[in-house]
């Protein structure tokens, strides 16, 4: 499966050397002031991200790093210190970041407990945003992220923002014959979230909605908007979805709105093959195989994805009879040049056969790797080489192409 370019700007080589510019993360569960806080602080040389729950600004700290923290200390009501938690989290996994507290509380015995879990200033509320703006420039902390990448001000929006937000709109990848002809014979949906946010990555996204516990609402929104953007893709071939099995562990609400939003949009059940991804394991075998089986029985056709890879359903492959068992890009691109690589493709291969399912190889970036997988018998295959994830309209509109 493809990797977004901002996925791979937060983890690549040149984000780990040092720079003088800052990196500034806000968080507060009041998003006008986390708005009129980042637009004050606005400048160059300074990277603004605005958060407002717990869960995205812990993301934004361990896979960014940034050079200076400001949170308050309540984020859920006049009870909560999660603020006090979050400093701990932020020093264990930042260590370098300067944490700056805000709160309406200004009491001794607060700002004492906020210095000694490792804040180094403590604003109380209200205060003047020149105050804020010279604290940060008081400390300098150089940050590991390239800012010019990022732009001035970052929002990161909240999940049920991100759910029903127009931007929430899949990329496809087609699928094809490993043949002469290449013939495409299905597109994957590819979640997206298509904003300027981090959250533009899938993984980001996926990872924040787990840490929410509502890995399942996005999925039903991400089928939804599959298959509104995929309908014309599916009067022509196969829509490949992929489906997060704790979605599958909600049962009937998957099943009803995987069936309602394929009645909306016009799509045969019988070009839908969900993929069974390997982000998760099956808590609740008993429901999910029943829902399987209710929508096998209406057409739907099944797929075990990144086979092999982390949380294996190789014990439920009687069970569940996937048409398709998909080889992870881990183990498909440039397999050729690797004998154990080649060992492990051949023996999914043979599993395949076995149960009669058809392999499709992902990671297909090169020609030499196409061959190699013809060589070996591998009907289908996916990856760079014959399409990179692109806006439907792209499969519809053949002159333009989207191969490289």
């Amino acid at each position: 499966m493809a990797h977004d370019s901002m996925f791979r700007r937060l983890n690549s080589p040149e984000m780990t050397g040092s720079s003088n510019d800052q990196l500034v993360l806000l968080l507060d569960d009041d998003a006008m002031i986390t708005e009129a806080l980042g637009m004050g602080l606005e400048r160059e040389g300074r990277t603004v991200i605005t958060c407002n729950d717990i869960e995205s600004a812990e993301l934004i700290v361990g896979r960014m790093r940034p050079s200076h923290v400001v949170t308050d200390i309540r984020l859920s009501g006049p009870f909560a210190f999660e603020g006090l938690d979050f400093v701990r989290f932020i020093k264990h996994h930042a260590p370098e970041s300067h944490i700056i507290l805000i709160s309406g509380d200004g009491s001794t015995a607060l700002q004492r407990e906020a210095t000694s879990r490792g804040a180094a200033a403590f604003l109380q509320k209200p205060f003047e945003i020149g105050a804020l703006d010279a604290l940060l420039d008081a400390h300098s902390v150089a940050t590991p992220a390239d800012t010019r990448a990022l732009g001035s001000l970052l929002r990161i929006p909240q999940l049920d923002d991100i759910l029903t937000s127009v931007f929430l709109r899949p990329h496809f990848q087609p699928i094809v014959s490993l043949d002469g002809k290449r013939t495409i014979v299905g597109c994957e949906s590819l979640a997206r979230f298509r904003s300027e946010s981090p959250m533009r990555n899938p993984g980001l996204l996926f990872e924040y909605a787990e840490r929410k516990r509502r890995v399942s609402d996005l999925e039903m929104a991400c089928i939804g908007r599959t298959m509104e953007s995929g309908a014309a893709i599916a009067a022509t071939t196969t829509l490949f979805i992929n489906v997060h099995p704790g979605a599958l562990n909600a049962g009937a609400s998957l099943r009803s709105r995987l069936l309602s939003a394929a009645k909306a949009a016009g799509v045969p059940l019988g070009r839908i093959v969900v993929e069974i991804t390997e982000q998760g394991s099956l808590t609740d075998k008993p429901m999910a195989l029943e829902v399987i089986d209710e929508l096998r029985g209406l057409g739907v056709r099944f797929a075990f994805d990144d086979f092999g890879m982390a949380y294996s359903h190789l014990p439920l492959i009687g069970r569940i009879q996937p048409a398709y068992l998909k080889i992870s890009q881990h183990f498909g691109t440039d397999f050729e040049t690797d004998p154990t690589r080649i060992k492990i493709i051949n023996n999914i291969l043979a599993l395949a056969r076995d149960f009669d399912s058809t392999l499709i190889l992902e990671g297909i970036e090169q020609p030499s790797t196409a061959a190699a997988a013809v060589d070996l018998g591998i009907p289908l295959g996916q990856g760079y080489l014959f399409g990179i994830p692109a806006d439907a309209s792209i499969f519809l509109n053949p002159v333009s192409g989207n191969g490289r």
